[in-house]
């Protein structure tokens, strides 16, 4: 008999079959919790309601439901997967709902007497409790310790160190550090964290490094007691890998690496990142991505497929030193509440949230949202909506509307229904106008991404009030931030000021660094690219970011970036490994009759429209308005006199008149 543990027996035995790898991508938003689950060979989109008491827990029920899908349970599906990738608004809520942690600052004399007049009436900053240091008194730890004690004694619970520019401005901070260090050692229950504000941002401006300092440690605290829970959570349920969090610079890094103010707007980078990689996919050069979650519409103008950057934005009324996708905020969702005043129709932007929200979820909600008109005018099948994980009730919502906006317009629900629509759409494509407007770009010429839970709903009527070429809706726009987020590379950025010392050995240091850092994710360091960026003072006062290229050859870029003279403000070196790409299902063509058909009041007197099912629909496939496309997880109108047209990847363009799409 042959030896089975023989080369030859071996090639002999029967060869296993290969075990089915995902990667999982998670998007904790305002309303919903979404996911975006991929093998080589199929794609899952996951829709869950967000838990605001523990989010937690809907991310781990969005990954159950794509486990069902799969026919495994949580274990098996996170056994078998590569990469979670997570992206999160908890940041953003942090600062809209004020709370942060307790912060306390201690800044030296000089930076004291010219900032605090300065700081904006605007929480966290006007909240931060601020205590002088004079470093070069004798009694400089003694005072420094004094006054560390006073802004505990006052409720800190996070210490922010902010000292006056100058070439040793990290050694000083580092002093006061260790100062703290000697009095509170980390064993100790009164050690409190401490956060010297060169390690958040070098930025050569010392209001904009304490800002951003301040702002980390207002989100610091919260933000890692979740990413730790939800990794903790995910380990033990069977994930071995680190997770990666999402950061507002279009990269991801793992969470002991990532700083709490860069997860800010993490979740619109994703949907940029997938907008990005979908133009390019399709030929596109300027499209204006609009995703409109369940609290607001995030929009983004790419020009030639690309992204750009915004490198001192201001959150919440206060500036940072932060590389941010650049991304404009409309608020107008699904849950935006509508309301008359004056005898005129307001849409948004308060917003219905999770809860109770829209009337129409049955929760308790009494006022008129976009998604109750929705539901008004038939738009939905009340009994199936998300799949049937969730059933509507169409006389709440139809009440809802008739008491907040069609008996003070003196009109029928229907027609209050329609100006709802309509207004919400109104709102978003003036902003889409004005964005297109701002870059120079004609309008005829850019194509609309609608995109997000809602965007299927106003994607036609946005595209038309911006005069745009036409609109395209994906089968995973209900979850296209967590489809972007697979399009996120690790990244990691380290920043060196323009006047510190010999840049191209700084910057061969940083590099040294990186690979270390990058080696914890898992990298070999053959895979990693670097590029380098320069932030450069504009004429008008703006701070620009500049892509110098590639920096494997420092010399060279270094050359390049002391070309703009002292208007160089700093360089930041990125690091860049290609993270695992999530997949795109191609469409085959066959035909694919009406699931159904639905009473839609498109106009004064309802009609009977035709219903498709967004998965079965083949490439090719072309109808005409009015149509309404549905499937699992969003529905997509197809109002009156405008055409479709099914492509490769399931996309649907929408187009009015003559024209057949791009």
């Amino acid at each position: 008999m042959q030896d089975p543990t023989s080369a030859a027996g071996a090639l002999a035995a029967p060869s296993q079959p290969a075990v089915e790898r995902f990667t999982i991508e998670l998007d904790t938003g305002g309303t919903f919790t979404d996911g975006y689950v991929s093998s080589p060979s199929r794609a899952i989109r996951s829709k869950v309601d967000t838990t605001p008491h523990d989010l937690t827990e809907g991310i781990l029920r969005c990954i159950d439901q794509a486990a069902a899908e799969v026919g495994a349970d949580r274990a098996e599906l996170l056994r078998r997967t590569d990469v979670v990738r997570l992206s999160t608004t908890v940041g953003t809520n942090v600062l809209i709902n004020r709370s942060g942690a307790k912060v306390g600052v201690l800044m030296d004399r000089a930076l004291y007497d010219d900032v605090v007049r300065r700081l904006p009436p605007r929480l966290p900053l006007s909240a931060a409790l601020v205590e002088p240091l004079s470093l070069a008194a004798p009694d400089a730890e003694a005072s420094t310790v004094a006054a560390l004690r006073r802004l505990l004694e006052r409720g800190a619970r996070i210490i922010v160190v902010a000292l006056d520019d100058g070439p040793d401005l990290a050694e000083r901070e580092r002093t006061v550090r260790a100062f703290i260090a000697a009095e509170y050692p980390r064993h100790y229950l009164g050690a409190v964290p401490i956060l010297p504000s060169h390690e958040v941002t070098l930025t050569p401006s010392p209001f904009v490094r304490l800002c951003t300092a301040v702002l980390d440690a207002y989100l610091h605290p919260v933000m890692s007691r979740f990413l730790y829970r939800v990794e903790d959570e995910l380990r033990r349920s069977g994930y071995s890998r680190p997770l990666l969090v999402a950061q507002s610079n279009g990269g991801t890094s793992r969470v002991a690496k990532t700083t709490a103010i860069r997860t800010w707007g993490s979740g619109p980078a994703g949907g940029v990142a997938g907008a990005a990689a979908l133009a390019e996919l399709l030929g596109l050069q300027n499209v204006v991505s609009v995703d409109v979650g369940g609290t607001s519409s995030d929009l983004a103008v790419l020009r030639h497929g690309r992204w750009t950057y915004a490198v001192q934005p201001v959150l919440d009324g206060v500036p940072a030193s932060l590389p941010v996708l650049e991304l404009e905020s409309i608020g107008i969702g699904g849950g935006s509440i509508s309301s008359v005043l004056s005898g005129e129709l307001e849409v948004g932007p308060k917003s219905a949230g999770a809860q109770p929200g829209p009337a129409a979820f049955g929760l308790g909600g009494q006022d008129a949202t976009v998604t109750d008109a929705a539901c008004v005018l038939g738009l939905f099948d009340p009994a199936h909506f998300l799949g049937g994980r969730k059933s509507l009730d169409p006389a709440a919502a139809r009440r809802a509307v008739e008491e907040q906006v069609a008996r003070p317009l003196a009109t029928s629900a229907e027609d209050a229904a329609r100006r709802i629509l309509a207004g919400a759409a109104r709102a978003v494509g003036r902003a889409v106008a004005r964005a297109l407007a701002d870059r120079g770009l004609s309008a005829a010429d850019t194509w609309l991404f609608a995109t997000g839970g809602g965007g299927g709903l106003l994607a036609s009527a946005m595209a038309a009030e911006a005069g745009l070429a036409g609109a395209y809706a994906f089968p995973l726009s209900p979850v296209f931030s967590a489809f972007g987020l697979s399009r996120l590379d690790l990244l990691h950025a380290y920043e060196v000021r323009a006047g510190d010392g010999d840049l191209g050995e700084t910057l061969a240091a940083l590099a040294r660094r990186a690979r270390r850092d990058m080696r914890g994710e898992g990298v070999d360091a053959r895979e990693i690219a670097f590029r380098l960026e320069a932030e450069v003072s504009a004429s008008d006062g703006r701070v620009d970011a500049v892509d110098l290229g590639d920096a494997s050859a420092l010399d060279v870029t270094v050359a390049r970036a002391k070309e703009y003279g002292t208007a160089l403000r700093l360089l930041r070196l990125k690091a860049i490994a290609p993270g695992r790409r999530g997949e795109i299902a191609r469409r085959n063509g066959a035909s694919a009759p009406p699931s159904g058909t639905r009473e839609v009041a498109w106009t004064s007197r309802a009609q009977a429209t035709p219903v498709h099912d967004w998965d079965a629909l083949p490439a090719g496939a072309r109808f005409e308005g009015p149509t309404i496309v549905e499937s699992n997880d969003t529905t997509l109108a197809i109002p009156p006199g405008t055409s479709a047209r099914v492509g490769a990847w399931g996309e649907i363009v929408l187009t009015r008149g003559s024209r057949s799409g791009a």
